[in-house]
């Protein structure tokens, strides 16, 4: 007998597959339940291993062990006893060998550039830990000018702080943090005195580079500062154009006090926690208090409202104070490259794409080491244009200079997902989630991945763990209500909606989220009315396709008009952004009796949109395709793509179909309920399991 067959004989092949199945399921429900519990990383590692190392050995007794009506027999030996044990002791080893060498890595490992730097939180040596946001801050300010510097790699504060207390091997942190240099130092605070020690390490060997010690008077801090990051810059053999010499020992303040208040505010900002960025705003505008021509405290101010506004809400009394502060920031520091970063977010809020990747390319030409720049410049490129090509590059680029930093971590994994590597994305997210357990946005981001594989009970327990984490972020904790709402729980998101729309009555999201819950009813003055209608919301478009759906074409044609005339007048093609707006906007045209460019103009949104996933939440095809082709007459083309729909596993956003008047025909066919039926089964079944396990 051979030994393949003698494999089957003894059931091998079977039980391996069986052990494959149950391993599979098991660790899938580990990642899931252990970052809930705060459960280290090295848990989910040992448990995955456990799993390898069992594989072997259940071969190795199905081989050798018979299950018989007299009980458990040894099989007697055939062929292959030693050809199956030496698998199996190869396996072992290849279990081994993944644990200690081979576990995957959230990030690509590369040799440091010669020119790169981290700096390392300065150490407190005054006694008083309430000093510590003043070692931090003046490490923050010496990276924050050496970060001015074109072709030097500065690793940004989120990261270089993670080894704060640790007694770390200096080659281990250079090489974790991808620098080739780092800069420590300590702080020694004494009534008006401050004696600062620095050196410069060369990681690859500990070897110093540099190093100096000032004693001087608190006043003398910002003189320290600029000595420091040009013996830095010089040690490392950097020649500087003038222009550069200038930005990076230019003014910031003279005011110590101010100075002190804004260390404050950028020690808050990088959980994203929305108390905490509260908090950093009252410290910026103290800043702006004592030094009212202190332009990177207005960058702060800025910052910080549009991160809360971003997280949870802001009023009307604060959009002012925004607007007022984005304004004194450019006129205060016209060469500070966050000033300008902060500006393109603002032009991006208004809709002004194209203007806004400008203002990002002249505030990165400044400010070259800002990660943040990157990651809001890569976010714009992804969300406004839907180009992965060219988005997912840049940020990459900001975990290259912030590569521990959970949030830049999470928004590329996020984007990642979205390009359509699904599940590459969800592997890492796992993985990062259980490294770091306590980062609400990281279970937001997750959450939409699940809710992208139609897994809606993982879906709502990420949520239920945001919420836990960071109850204030009123606008993330909406969009468990657009999970049920895209599911077809109406009741239930109701509820979600109600305490929310209490706490956070101004905010953008949970006004769309109510106008959404509207439109399902079929209630299209309420959502039109609850929608906010400003250019700043985004929400411009939704209007656009309400007047649609209630008959107005002429009135959905002239917002179409007035927010992307170039998509109307076919000047340029739909970005994936835009695709599905350029359908609803052909429609419109073909019925205000511009029949053959409406036509050509859903061709061209639906040539985009064929590209894109069914569920993705940035530029999805959802069913756009079913309305696209009922426009242009095609009855059977409607059927086919709602089958194509169904067939690709996508169950949501079904009451949309149900209640859009410009689909009222296509629901007379026989064929549309049959069609829908697996995927109305499917929605109902995810609704069930949720509520089953006590989410809803």
């Amino acid at each position: 007998m051979s030994f393949l067959a003698e494999l089957k004989e003894r059931r091998v092949v079977r039980v391996a597959m069986v052990y494959l199945v149950v391993a599979w399921v098991a660790i899938q429900a580990a990642s899931i339940a252990l970052p809930a519990f705060d459960a280290p990383a090295w848990v989910l590692r040992f448990t995955i291993l456990l799993f390898a190392l069992g594989f072997p050995l259940a071969m190795l007794l199905a081989w050798a062990l018979d299950l018989t009506p007299e009980g458990v027999r040894i099989t007697p030996g055939k062929v292959g006893n030693k050809r199956m044990i030496f698998i199996s002791l190869g396996l072992f080893a290849l279990a081994f060998a993944w644990y200690f060498y081979g576990q995957p890595a959230i990030r690509k490992a590369s040799e440091a550039p010669e020119r790169s730097i981290a700096v390392l939180p300065f150490v407190n040596m005054s006694g008083n830990p309430s000093n510590d946001y003043f070692s931090d801050g003046l490490a923050e300010t010496t990276l924050d000018m050496l970060a001015q510097v074109p072709d030097l790699k500065v690793i940004a504060r989120t990261s270089s702080f993670q080894f704060r207390g640790k007694n770390s091997d200096m080659r281990e942190i250079g090489k974790t943090l991808g620098a080739a240099h780092l800069l420590e130092g300590s702080v020694q605070q004494a009534g008006d005195t401050v004696r600062i020690t620095v050196q410069l390490i060369r990681a690859k060997d500990g070897s110093h580079v540099w190093s100096k010690r000032y004693d001087r008077r608190m006043n003398d801090v910002f003189r320290i500062q600029d000595e420091i990051a040009t013996s830095v810059v010089d040690a490392l053999a950097m020649k500087l154009p003038e222009t550069t010499q200038q930005r990076l020992v230019q003014k910031r303040t003279d005011n110590v006090a101010a100075y002190d208040a804004y260390l404050k505010g950028i020690a808050l900002l990088p959980r994203r926690d929305v108390d905490e960025m509260r908090e950093a705003l009252v410290h910026f505008e103290r800043a702006i208090e004592l030094d009212p021509t202190y332009a990177k405290a207005y960058v702060g101010a800025y910052d910080a409202l549009h991160l809360i506004n971003l997280y949870g809400n802001i009023d009307d009394a604060d959009r002012r104070k925004q607007a007022h502060y984005l304004e004194r920031a450019l006129a205060l520091g016209p060469n500070i490259g966050e000033a300008h970063i902060s500006h393109a977010v603002s032009l991006e809020q208004f809709g002004k794409a194209d203007e806004a990747i400008a203002e990002y390319r002249r505030g990165l030409e400044l400010a070259p080491g800002y990660a943040t720049g990157w990651q809001w410049m890569g976010e714009l490129v992804a969300f406004a244009y839907g180009d992965y090509d060219n988005g997912l590059p840049l940020l990459a680029k900001a975990r290259e200079l912030d590569p521990l930093s959970p949030v830049i971590n999470g928004t590329y994994l996020f984007h990642l997902a979205q390009s359509g590597r699904v599940e590459e994305a969800l592997t890492a997210m796992n993985a990062a989630i259980a490294e770091n357990p306590r980062i609400a946005r990281s279970y937001d981001d997750r959450a939409v991945v699940h809710q992208m594989r139609g897994d809606l009970v993982a879906t709502l327990k990420d949520y239920a763990t945001q919420d836990r984490l960071d109850p204030k972020a009123y606008g993330f904790r909406s969009h468990r209500c657009y999970a049920l709402l895209d599911f077809g729980a109406l009741e239930e998101a109701e509820t979600c909606l109600r305490p929310l729309a209490a706490q956070a009555p101004d905010s953008n999201f949970i006004r769309a989220a109510q106008a959404r819950l509207a439109f399902l009813r079929g209630d299209w003055a309420s959502a039109e009315r609850l929608l906010p209608n400003d250019i700043e919301s985004g929400m411009l478009g939704y209007h656009a396709l309400i007047r649609l759906q209630r008959g107005d074409a002429k009135g959905a044609l002239a917002v179409y008009r007035e927010t992307m005339p170039e998509i109307v007048d076919a000047t340029r093609p739909p970005r994936p952004g835009e695709a599905w707006h350029a359908v609803n906007a052909g429609i419109a045209l073909m019925r205000t009796g511009e029949d053959a460019r409406g036509r050509a103009l859903i061709r061209s949104g639906m040539a985009v949109l064929s590209k894109r996933p069914h569920a993705a939440t940035i530029a999805r095809r959802g069913w756009t395709d079913v309305l696209a082709h009922e426009a242009l007459g095609d009855r059977n083309a409607a059927i086919a793509a709602l089958r194509e729909g169904v067939e690709a596993g996508y169950a949501q956003e079904i009451t949309e179909l149900d209640v859009d008047p410009m689909l009222a025909d296509l629901r007379k066919d026989p064929r549309y309920e049959r069609t829908l039926a697996p995927a109305r089964a499917m929605a109902r079944a995810q609704i069930d399991s949720a509520r089953d396990a006590g989410l809803l």
